[in-house]
């Protein structure tokens, strides 16, 4: 669909139009790997057994939410705040705030001197910026806001910065928060319609065809995946990253809202260069606020098969296929086409192929 219909739809319409294209699998690839420290060295749980996602979304039927931070694509869900429209707009706020009476045509650095001389008039009288807010028709969220923006400024000028500078960087700190606030709105897991992607199978998503993928079976009727089933979306892959600085500066401040929730996600979460479109992929939106890492495995639809990587070492395909065994999940090997290029099921039954039966 052209780029500009899909943005003018708004939630309710694209919720609409995907649930009418929502595949009835699933399939998401593993790397079957350990978690490592930034030192390299495996990570364990509380019972000193290695940690391994992958496994534990097979055994629990679970996926893990993670962070847009985590992913390959530099790009991926960062939503384009320009710095300096950024300033200006929190200027002109933090000035109507303090009553003083500004022009639309005034520069960032009018703004900031503006301001600052109503700050450093509020501070002489009441050893104080925060006064020179007004109270009167403050929400509780702005009145927060304008506290940590006084703090911040007051922090800076005792490390030894002029008044100015110091406001500058109060604000810069502010927009660097800002923004990684708009990446950890949520959480997210990825989601492809196929289990023979050679891209996928051969990149990290399957540890370069030695992991394994797994298939879900839709079931958009059931109460017990009510909510899964509503925070699924395909992704919006195209060339346009727009500047979304106004409208989400705008909402800054302000109780969340679907609208502005809506503009994060599409915008963001659901937005991706055109050059991962082979991917076909569907997420998995969550706007969490659990703390610990554990409390990012949520619940999925249920596994209905899994196939086992071409590369997979015998150790690792008895373990899975040892697994599936006990939740009675069919599994199948997954091998090169001898006559095209691409991937294919495994007619030999998994128990006597050489790559299982094999001694370690």
């Amino acid at each position: 669909m052209p780029l500009e219909e899909v943005q003018n739809m708004g939630y309710e319409e694209f919720l609409k139009r995907a649930k009418q294209y929502m595949p009835q699998r699933l399939y998401k690839y593993f790397p079957n790997t350990v978690k490592r420290d930034e030192s390299g060295n495996i990570v364990k749980d509380k019972n000193g057994n290695p940690i391994n996602y992958s496994l534990d979304s097979l055994k629990n039927n679970t996926v893990f939410m993670q962070t847009p931070s985590e992913f390959d694509d530099v790009y991926d869900s960062d939503i384009h705040i320009e710095y300096e429209d950024y300033v200006k707009l929190r200027l002109q706020e933090y000035c109507k705030r303090c009553k003083i009476k500004i022009s639309e045509e005034w520069t960032m650095q009018e703004l900031g001197n503006a301001l600052l001389r109503h700050l450093i008039d509020q501070y002489k009288v009441e050893n104080s910026f925060l006064g020179a807010f007004s109270k009167s028709d403050s929400t509780e969220m702005e009145r927060l806001s304008n506290g940590i923006l006084c703090n911040r400024t007051e922090i800076n000028i005792i490390k030894g910065l002029e008044p100015g500078i110091a406001l500058g960087e109060a604000i810069r700190e502010e927009y660097g928060l800002f923004c990684n606030q708009l990446k950890t709105t949520f959480r997210t897991t990825c989601f492809a319609t196929t289990p023979y992607s050679q891209l996928m199978w051969g990149g990290a998503y399957a540890n370069n065809h030695k992991g394994f993928c797994i298939e879900y079976t839709v079931l958009p009727n059931e109460k017990a995946y009510e909510e899964v089933f509503a925070n699924l979306f395909p992704v919006v892959y195209c060339k346009v990253r727009p500047d979304m600085t106004k409208r989400l500066v705008n909402y800054k401040d302000k109780e969340p809202t679907v609208e502005n929730l809506w503009d994060i996600y599409l915008h963001g979460a659901l937005r991706k260069s055109i050059d991962w479109a082979y991917q076909n992929e569907w997420r998995l939106l969550l706007p969490l606020g659990r703390k610990k890492e554990t409390d990012y495995n949520t619940a999925f639809f249920p596994i209905t098969k899994v196939y086992l990587g071409n590369r997979m070492d015998a150790e690792d395909r008895r373990t899975i296929i040892s697994i599936c065994k006990e939740k009675g999940i069919p599994y199948v090997g997954v091998k090169r086409s001898q006559e095209f290029f691409e991937m294919q099921d495994c007619e030999q039954l998994c128990e006597n192929c050489p790559n299982v039966t094999s001694t370690k």
